[in-house]
């Protein structure tokens, strides 16, 4: 059965369509009577009791729940015609306030605290009889961020349903319901947890798509209920609004779907803030007035969690300029201007704020790395940074993340090939070195001066052969993870499949000769990459560094005194999947609990359908796999491996979300939700 709020009944409410499943069950009764339990009320007869022979079955058979949330059980007794119960919660009759409380009629309400808790059903005709399911309660708040956090670790550290004995335990684990969308979902899936919405309390899923849509689906629902949609496009204000078509961005020098597949319009993950009761998405449309005029616009758009209507000042235009070393005014051009990573939502100096950045679509055209930021209650804007002003380029991908934020504030980044001409290592840095291409950087949350930065030796060669730097995501790892002297530590890779361990206190700027960096190595078999390898955000654990690149397995780097094993500048991984993984690789999260039971997903979108980077790829379906985080070579769970766990297709740089016992998978066109079998 599925989980009910504890509130009042959910208003019948329209699907937008269900591509779930129904998996078959086979019973053979041969000389027994069966009949279903919901209480303690006594059956048709007292007698036949049948005594040694009572066989107790509690469904469902394992549930997560949310401190919100309750499940209705049921319990099936065989060969007696005594149907009545005695329900349990971790051997206390009735249960208690801290195990949860469940009632003569099997409905469970969990306690405030998080935890695994057994709910049993005992025969009333032999009490030596009973039957148990187990309940995984978890307080987790919600995933509002890409990469789960703002250090973009990729750790849900509050998973309690999902360990590696249940996920890889046949019939235990797998789809549960698809849901249809208007668009490719590029932006990752966001979770809200016991969210006030449609005048009940509820689990809500969030997803943007390119066609200028936002969703808030029920996250628990296999009718795919959706609480309500905003769409950014239509007439308005005479003006016909739509998502950018794919040509456009290109200039017809570049194939339409090059980097993203149709319409371009959500691109980067929205965040969210509880505090604040809002989503904050960036949204790029065409517009065309009355009199035939087109115009590009980003727009920062900031609506309320609970029925999708704008929030005061939303949306907002999104502008900005900088003068340069000439005196001249490099202005943000939508246009060109990709909005790639994910938004980061953190502190500054007069409250909370959005921060965005930009990139390019296909190094088409005049741009540069932007990175913008906003008041997050009254959306004004608070500083504008270019990184190349006095050049070009220097686009900030990420690989999809987003700009990480340390325990202080701080921001971390970084950027694509593109002008670089900082050698004074003077900080804050001053006109005429003041371009950024190809470089970490550490950015100021207030005013988004640089702060610190570490260049690497060779970022002027490796500008000229467009190895990007930004490919790939930054984490920043947990303060003290560091070896003795360097504690505070950044993580990145880039194009080419090196690793960066950067003191996050002091990150070195730049030599021509030398890379004064805690580590710089290389990854194993960057030779099956050529030099493409590395599109994603690495993610840790307890330890251990988790990256995937293209052409190459997953792997897991653990870290020994604060630093990566190596052998001749080369790291060594501590294991590895037995599955390769195509264009764009994979990036990897981590659902655990505080006992452990660490898994890796990830999501196989070699089947994305573009073109970037000389390889051509077909569009299909995403795999969805999970390994032990201790042993990669276990693959716990693929949804290859049966027909009816097919994912939706896939769309690049996707990852999944896990939350409450389901995981989140993002597609083209699609939200296809796994989770625990009844």
């Amino acid at each position: 059965m599925s989980t009910t709020p504890r509130a009042t009944q959910r208003p019948k409410r329209t699907p937008l369509s269900s591509g779930w499943h129904v998996r078959s069950l086979g019973f053979a009764i041969l000389g027994a009577l069966v009949l279903v339990a919901c209480g303690g009320g006594s059956g048709s007869s007292s007698s036949g009791s049948g005594g040694t022979n009572i066989v107790v079955t509690v469904s469902p058979r394992r549930a997560a729940l949310t401190t919100s949330q309750s499940q209705q059980f049921s319990a099936t007794l065989t060969n007696t015609t005594t149907t009545s119960v005695t329900w349990g919660v971790d051997g206390v009759t009735g249960g208690n306030t801290t195990a949860g409380t469940i009632s003569s009629s099997g409905l469970y309400t969990p306690p405030s605290a998080a935890g695994i808790h057994t709910v049993s059903a005992t025969s009333t005709a032999d009490t030596s009889k009973s039957g148990s399911s187990s309940v995984a309660v978890t307080n987790l708040a919600g995933v509002y961020t890409r990469h789960v956090d703002s250090a973009r670790t990729g750790l849900n550290p509050q998973e309690y349903a999902l360990t590696p004995g249940v996920i890889s335990t046949s019939g235990n684990f797998g789809k549960l319901f698809q849901c249809a969308v208007d668009e490719a979902l590029y932006a990752q899936p966001l979770y809200v947890a016991n969210l006030s919405i449609a005048g009940a309390t509820h689990n809500v899923v969030f997803v943007a798509s390119e066609n200028d849509s936002v969703y808030a689906i029920d996250a628990d629902a296999s009718a795919c209920t959706v609480y309500w949609q905003a769409s950014f496009i239509g007439t308005i204000n005479g003006s016909t609004v739509v998502p950018v078509p794919p040509s456009v961005p290109y200039q017809s020098n570049l194939p339409a779907n090059f980097d993203i597949l149709n319409n371009i319009g959500i691109t980067g993950t929205p965040v969210i803030s509880a505090a604040q009761n809002t989503i904050y998405v960036v949204a790029k449309t065409q517009e065309t007035d009355q009199n035939g005029n087109t115009t590009y616009h980003d727009r920062l758009h900031a609506l309320n969690l609970a029925n999708g209507s704008e929030q005061a000042n939303s949306p907002v235009d999104i502008t900005a300029s900088v003068i340069n070393n000439s005196g001249a005014t490099i202005t943000f051009t939508p246009l060109s201007q990709n909005q790639r990573p994910g938004l980061l939502l953190t502190d500054y100096a007069n409250g909370s704020a959005v921060y965005i950045a930009w990139s390019s679509y296909g190094d088409n055209g005049t741009y540069n790395g932007w990175v913008i930021s906003y008041d997050a209650v009254t959306l004004a804007q608070i500083a504008a940074w270019n990184d190349t002003p006095n050049g070009t380029f220097g686009g900030i991908w990420l690989g999809g993340g987003g700009i990480a934020a340390d325990s202080s504030g701080a921001l971390y980044l970084s950027t694509g090939n593109g002008t670089f001409d900082d050698t004074s290592d003077i900080i804050p840095p001053t006109a005429p070195n003041n371009d950024f291409g190809e470089t970490f950087v550490k950015l100021d949350p207030s005013s988004l001066a640089v702060t610190d930065y570490y260049a690497p030796s060779q970022t002027a060669a490796w500008t000229a052969q467009d190895e990007d730097l930004s490919a790939s995501g930054v984490s920043v790892l947990p303060d003290g993870t560091g070896p003795s002297g360097t504690p505070n530590l950044l993580v990145g890779s880039d194009k080419q499949g090196h690793l960066w361990l950067i003191n996050r206190d002091l990150m070195s700027r730049f030599s021509p000769s030398a890379d004064n960096t805690v580590q710089y190595l290389t990854m194993p078999n960057i030779a099956a990459c050529a030099l493409n390898c590395t599109y994603s955000t690495p993610a840790y654990y307890s330890g251990v560094i988790y990256i995937g690149m293209v052409a190459n397995p997953l792997m897991a780097f653990t870290l020994s005194g604060g630093l990566v094993s190596q052998s001749n500048g080369v790291a060594t991984a501590s294991t590895q999947s037995a599955e390769s993984y195509g264009y764009t690789g994979v990036t990897p999260v981590i659902s655990a609990s505080p006992s452990g039971n660490a898994i890796v997903w990830v999501l196989d979108a070699a089947n994305n359908g573009t073109a970037s980077d000389s390889v051509q790829t077909t569009l299909g379906p995403a795999i969805l796999r999970a390994y032990d985080a201790t042993n990669l070579a276990a693959t716990l769970y693929s949804s290859a491996t049966l027909a009816n766990d097919q994912a939706g297709d896939a769309v690049k740089f996707a990852e999944p979300v896990v939350a409450n016992g389901k995981v989140y998978v993002g597609g083209y066109k699609t939200l296809t939700v796994y989770g625990l079998l009844p």
